[in-house]
């Protein structure tokens, strides 16, 4: 297995690639030495990591307590298992993949590296936090946590803005870059003034009105519109194809934007009309994103997909399916609500979460840590040694095994939240547990190659 792997396989993600416009992008990058190589990883590679723990335990947090997921959505010990899931795993891969995709998809380089070191240290401290004082619900505590990661934040969103100002870039991915970061930082504000309003009290809404409001900035506002733009740089380097139209990426960013920018208020004031016409735009948004996708995944010359590829064509899939229910429960005079059992807030957000975000980043993991990996352990001796291929480095069958069952246990998860049974619920937490237990295993496979014994080459 030990062959000698071109650097260029590598540098097609990893190296900026100078290029300003979509049309530019399939100019070959110049890779840097092998000493930039090794150096460009550390950053995202220690989100990652910091990503992959806080799957282990939010996992944990799931299966010791499944019946959860039978409470309302606004029920404390959902809240804590919510931000645990979404902050702790989901916000921190996707900011760690964005401090090495955004210079590459750019072609510049990473505005401020330090920055990005301060903002790991206080995404580090402050999550575990936040997850302990929702679980108590400490207002007065979370605000302090709370604090701490909106500075985080901040600098990662001022961090993404200066980095694309340098590019000069302005096209969809670019774009989507502004816009996600600046929706992130948003939402976590609007979450600290909401928690402070449970303490004093100063806003006249219903509070389960306005955690709702929270959520979809931050589902939409961040995760939606990155995925909208960067998923036009990824799956044409990983499958060797193309986007041939970028109308659709292009009208389907600026949809959800529109749609983002009603749904929100429309939540908070329960404005049920508003909130369905707003929610209708931001489905046909991911409908025009979708149609980009598969325009893009028919122009692939890389036929058959990797397992890592799959789940991330799945997630997305799984992520429309979510947005129809989410337009069916925004529909006047639609039964579902807040309380337990039957089709409700709950069923929605396991598809979201489970079924949607889940897969999405798992998959764009299992393309990004290898090369990370790869490029801090082998770099260095690139033209020197032989060096194994970056996708050598994790195992197909176990990634597969582990994509599969986490992909699996989506339908017990939502037919127990559904029922509220919990036979239904410990299966698909099982299910899920096993899944999430067999990919730590294959990243932990991957990432054992960052010890100095395992970069020797036979």
């Amino acid at each position: 297995m030990n062959a000698l792997s071109k650097p260029t396989a590598v540098g097609s993600l990893f190296s900026p690639a100078r290029a300003k416009s979509p049309a530019a992008a399939g100019h070959a990058p110049v890779i840097g030495s092998s000493s930039s190589l090794a150096a460009q990883g550390r950053l995202p590679l220690a989100f990652m990591g910091l990503a992959l723990a806080w799957l282990g335990a939010a996992t944990v947090m799931l299966v010791a307590s499944p019946g959860v997921l039978a409470l309302s959505h606004g029920a404390p010990a959902v809240v804590a298992l919510a931000h645990a899931w979404v902050l702790g795993v989901f916000v921190t891969a996707a900011t760690g993949a964005v401090y090495q995709i955004a210079p590459v998809a750019l072609g510049t380089t990473l505005w401020s590296e330090r920055y990005g070191w301060w903002h790991f240290a206080l995404q580090a401290v402050s999550i575990p936090g936040m997850v302990w004082a929702f679980s108590r619900w400490d207002m007065a505590l979370l605000g302090h946590f709370g604090t701490a990661f909106a500075l985080g934040i901040g600098l990662f969103a001022t961090n993404t803005w200066k980095t694309v100002r340098r590019s000069g870039c302005r096209d969809a991915v670019a774009w989507s870059l502004i816009l996600s970061s600046g929706w992130l930082l948003l939402t976590v504000l609007v979450g600290l003034v909401f928690g402070a309003n449970r303490f004093w009290r100063f806003i006249p809404l219903d509070p389960l009105a306005l955690l709702r409001a929270h959520a979809h900035l931050g589902l939409i506002g961040f995760f939606l519109t990155l995925f909208q733009g960067v998923t036009f740089r990824l799956v044409p380097m990983f499958t060797l194809g193309d986007v041939p139209d970028w109308r659709p990426v292009r009208a389907g960013l600026w949809l959800s934007q529109l749609g983002l920018l009603g749904l929100a208020p429309a939540l908070a004031w329960r404005a049920e009309f508003a909130a369905a016409a707003s929610g209708a735009l931001v489905l046909a948004g991911i409908i025009a994103s979708s149609r980009a996708l598969h325009q893009t995944l028919a122009t692939r010359k890389k036929r058959i997909l990797d397992p890592g590829l799959r789940a991330f064509v799945s997630g997305s899939v799984m992520l429309l399916i979510a947005a129809l229910a989410g337009c069916a429960l925004l529909w006047p005079g639609s039964r579902g609500g807040s309380a337990p059992g039957g089709f409700n807030a709950m069923v929605y957000g396991v598809l979201v979460v489970m079924g949607g975000l889940l897969p999405v980043i798992a998959g764009m993991m299992c393309k990004i840590v290898p090369f990370l990996t790869w490029m801090r352990a082998y770099g260095p001796k690139v033209g020197r040694v032989p060096t194994p291929a970056a996708g050598a480095l994790s195992n197909p069958r176990l990634e597969s095994s582990a994509l599969g069952l986490q992909a699996l246990a989506v339908a017990p998860l939502v037919w127990g939240v559904w029922t509220r049974n919990s036979v239904w619920l410990g299966a698909g937490t099982w299910l899920l547990a096993t899944g999430v237990g067999l990919f730590l295993v294959n990243q932990w496979g991957v990432l054992r190659h960052l010890r100095p014994a395992s970069t020797a080459t036979s």
